[in-house]
């Protein structure tokens, strides 16, 4: 860069004449050539004091101490019963792997329907398992978890579907398999040759869709923020729960990189795309932030509160601050998204920026494109169970109950089920879905268990 010079006058003080002297003026030039920002250097190594993905030992130290003094009136207590009393989390849960997975249209992919709920539940239920284990103790749990990550890996060879959606696969059971291996990696019965078969299963299957995703945006002919937040978070998560999980550098430094940088919907700043504003009903001191797909609807945009705090959760064991990077950036969109979705609603009109979705891009398809200009009432008060993990967090950082109101509303709401204490739960739980009930993907697409792990009042 050309450097830009001036000549410039001083005075030099009195002080440094000899005698009875007046001030002079001296001629000088000085280099004002605006400073380059210095480049930023990701880690070339990072700690990992196993467990430290998702949970780690003092997560389960915490919520051992809760089960230990079994108080009816403790949430993570009491989500704990609710843990033990899942239908995943029981010893002899029979996994049922599929050779060909798939999410999606089933179109010649040799299989007759979509099947992505065996792996949503058998992913659920080796991490539900592997979880009472390190807190029960109890060894029948882990045995059991392990027998399901062994039996995917010996069976599963294929991920895919004859549409994009193979790639949620991929992505949120990705992560869920990842962490359930994570949690047993130092399992004295999990047999060397199992796990390392387990790592290459992962790595040679999962992890390159992931990969491939992330560095296209989803292929060819498509823009780069064609495909949904959600759906970059997802196999960002994959990849980091996988890196951590398998002590590879290269891949956390990748999710890293296109969190903090990148060019998809899963980038910082493409899923929070506009600046926070102030709180028109003043009951945060936290500016709000509406996300990618506010305007879309609830369900997705709940959603990428639930898969981008369990990220930002696993990225900050290792040392990696997407919680507070920005300025605390992504809680000023937990904040929006919990004002908009718990009880009570808020009076005031929820400020909202006009977001133009795939309107006039290079996408090979025209006729998607939407232009979004209030923040969607469709799917409003979805839950999703990550409430906890976020309020839990930012109060252990010295954040104030002002400045994590909605955050705080939501996270108690949640510890309720038809007014009975429950803790908000996990993956496979009935609430996380709009379907009166009925078992779908929905159910699946996080892991949850924040107030068994996260709770800390």
């Amino acid at each position: 860069m050309k450097k830009t010079l001036i000549t410039i006058l001083a005075a030099v003080p009195a002080l440094l004449c000899a005698g009875a002297c007046t001030d002079f003026l001296y001629e000088g030039e000085v280099d004002l050539t605006p400073k380059e920002e210095e480049e930023f250097v990701y880690p070339t190594t990072y700690e990992f004091n196993h467990p430290c993905a998702y949970v780690t030992m003092d997560d389960i130290n915490r919520a051992k101490a809760a089960v230990a003094a079994a108080d009816e009136t403790d949430p993570a207590y009491k989500c704990w019963l609710e843990l033990c009393d899942s239908k995943y989390a029981v010893k002899g849960y029979t996994a049922n792997p599929v050779e060909i997975l798939v999410r999606g249209d089933p179109a010649g992919t040799g299989v007759s329907s979509q099947n992505v709920l065996n792996a949503g539940r058998d992913a659920a239920a080796a991490f539900e398992l592997a979880l009472r284990y390190h807190i029960s103790g109890n060894r029948d749990y882990a045995t059991t978890a392990v027998k399901i990550l062994n039996d995917w890996a010996a069976t599963c060879t294929k991920i895919t579907s004859n549409d994009a959606d193979f790639n949620l696969a991929a992505g949120f059971q990705g992560y869920q398999f990842a962490n359930a291996a994570e949690l047993l990696r130092d399992f004295d019965g999990w047999e060397e040759a199992d796990q390392n078969a387990f790592k290459t299963w992962m790595t040679t299957l999962w992890y390159p869709i992931n990969h491939e995703f992330i560095t296209t945006h989803g292929g060819e002919n498509v823009c780069n923020l064609h495909y949904w937040s959600n759906w970059e978070l997802a196999n960002l998560a994959s990849i980091l729960a996988i890196g951590i999980y398998t002590e590879n550098v290269e891949m956390i430094n990748f999710v890293y990189q296109n969190f903090r940088e990148g060019e998809g919907s899963g980038a910082l700043h493409n899923m929070i795309p506009y600046a926070p504003v102030a709180d028109p009903a003043g009951l945060t001191a936290t500016p709000i932030a509406q996300c990618m797909e506010s305007g879309r609807d609830q369900g997705h945009a709940t959603l990428v509160s639930a898969v981008c705090a369990e990220l930002c959760q696993m990225a900050w064991n290792i040392g990696i601050d997407f919680w507070g990077m920005e300025d605390n950036l992504v809680l000023s969109m937990f904040e929006y998204t919990a004002m908009y979705n718990s009880n009570p609603y808020p009076t005031v009109e929820m400020p909202f920026t006009e977001y133009s979705y795939c309107t006039g891009c290079e996408c090979r398809n025209q006729t998607h494109g939407a232009i979004h200009t209030a923040v969607s009432s469709d799917g409003r008060g979805t839950i999703r169970p990550c409430w906890d993990l976020i309020y839990s967090h930012y109060k252990s950082e010295g954040l104030s109950d002002k400045q994590l109101h909605y955050t705080k509303q939501f996270a108690e709401q949640l510890r309720y089920t038809d007014g009975e204490l429950t803790g908000d739960c996990g993956a496979g739980d009935s609430r996380y879905n709009n379907k009166d009930g009925a078992e779908t993907t929905s159910n699946f697409d996080q892991i949850g268990w924040g107030t068994l792990l996260f709770y800390q009042e």
